[in-house]
């Protein structure tokens, strides 16, 4: 760990000097190129007309954590302190961006691979086939958004939503896992100033589990649908919720995405035979199909952001009982007990002034479809505020957040309190 931030930290020093001439560079390139670029990292350019280009970057983030957790008749505090992100990013792009492979590392985690994956431009590069382990297509806008611009610091494992309080109450209770692996095919389309985004993906259902060796039960299918009426934003601007890039001309997104995790073992259908088996009439092991909907928009201007989000969780299958002897069915009601089902309403805005000083605020309500003891959903209210400061191209973030969780279950309900502070490299 202290040898990768060593080697990071002298990166910085090496190619800060050559960041002022990142432009020339780039513009009077005929041969390979070395340069480093605050907040994106180091980049080399190889052969002529940069037909390859590789970037490395680093990112590291550590913070505080203040918790209070009262359950009415007790009340308990925590404190602590903790590495909330190691990232080491590898991208490359060959054969002038006609092949594109990507590894990302996670040194919080047990498993150190976050994404692996390589993808492949074609129709004038308008269409990309992508495999391997990467963020799903099937889930919430922000939960396809880099960790580093995430709108809340604070500790997160793994790339899991359900890890703190960082990806609020919508990811916690049905997201998980923002990575699958699989198959994914991207488009693109345009009509005068509209912009269509249609992508659909075949991943094996287990969330980031691509690498493991345990035999898959069922694969997942979904899709997704990006409207653009105004154009592209800014890079990748449309997955953030900050404006960190300033759009000058109002930018606007819906996006729409489904997906059907067929023989879901899991109770978000996020990973690999956790559940507690259900069975057919003949008393073989089988699981329902978890089907989830996604609605979400975004707009952005000059500095302004609002981003709304919907999702909507529901199990499906045919002759399903909780017992090997087929005598208790597994209903609507208690499948509950099984799945996180029900839906939730996540709604985040923003203001980043121009100095990068960024105030920020989250509302979200999360209803689970049957309200009873044993449902893994319970009725909650989320409500968030948080201020962030960005430096040097967004290379170094400090922020602070304060959250408060009203878990209103019917058994034992819960006020929480969480605080955070957070300071983050990207080098």
């Amino acid at each position: 760990m202290k040898k990768l931030i060593c080697f990071s930290f002298i990166i910085v020093i090496a190619f800060n000097k050559v960041d002022a001439q990142d432009a020339s560079l780039q513009n009077n390139e005929t041969d390979s190129s070395l340069f480093y670029k605050n907040g994106e990292g180091t980049f080399l350019h190889l052969g002529k007309a940069a037909s390859t280009k590789i970037n490395l970057f680093t990112t590291v983030q550590s913070g505080l954590q203040f918790s209070k957790i009262d359950s009415g008749a007790t009340n308990s505090k925590s404190n602590r302190m903790s590495l909330n992100l190691v990232r080491m990013h590898l991208n490359v792009s060959a054969l002038k961006e006609k092949v594109q492979f990507g590894i990302v590392t996670d040194l919080t985690s047990t498993i150190p691979i976050l994404e692996a994956w390589i993808g492949f431009n074609f129709w004038n590069k308008k269409s990309k086939l992508i495999l391997g382990q990467r963020q799903t297509i099937t889930n919430n806008r922000l939960a396809m958004s880099d960790e580093r611009y995430a709108q809340f610091m604070g500790q997160t494992i793994a790339g899991k939503s359900n890890d703190g309080v960082v990806s609020g109450g919508l990811m916690q209770n049905f997201v998980g896992a923002t990575r699958e692996g699989g198959l994914f095919f991207e488009n693109s389309l345009s009509i005068k100033k509209w912009k269509f985004y249609p992508s659909i993906s075949i991943t094996t259902g287990e969330g980031q589990n691509f690498f493991d060796p345990t035999p898959n039960i069922g694969l997942k299918y979904g899709g997704r649908l990006d409207i653009l009426p105004l154009g592209d934003f800014t890079k990748n601007n449309a997955f953030i919720a900050h404006d960190i890039y300033r759009e000058q001309k109002p930018k606007l997104v819906f996006g729409f995405a489904g997906s059907y995790n067929a023989k879901a073992s899991s109770p978000i259908g996020s990973e690999n035979v956790t559940l507690l088996p259900t069975y057919n009439k003949s008393g073989v092991i089988k699981y329902a199909n978890f089907n989830k909907l996604v609605g979400d928009f975004m707009f952005k201007l000059k500095g302004f952001s609002i981003v709304g989000e919907y999702v909507n969780t529901t199990v499906t299958g045919n002759d399903l009982y909780t017992n090997i002897a087929g005598t208790r069915k597994l209903t609507t009601d208690t499948a509950s007990a099984y799945y996180n089902i029900g839906s939730a309403f996540n709604i985040q805005t923003s203001y980043i002034f121009k100095n990068g000083i960024a105030f920020d605020c989250r509302i979200t309500a999360v209803k689970p479809e049957f309200s009873n003891s044993i449902s893994r959903v319970q009725e909650q209210m989320w409500y968030g505020f948080g201020v962030n400061k960005y430096f040097k191209n967004n290379a170094i973030k400090v922020g602070a957040n304060v959250n408060y969780i009203d878990d209103k279950r019917i058994v034992l309900p819960t006020k929480k309190w969480n605080a955070n502070f957070a300071v983050q490299i990207t080098m």
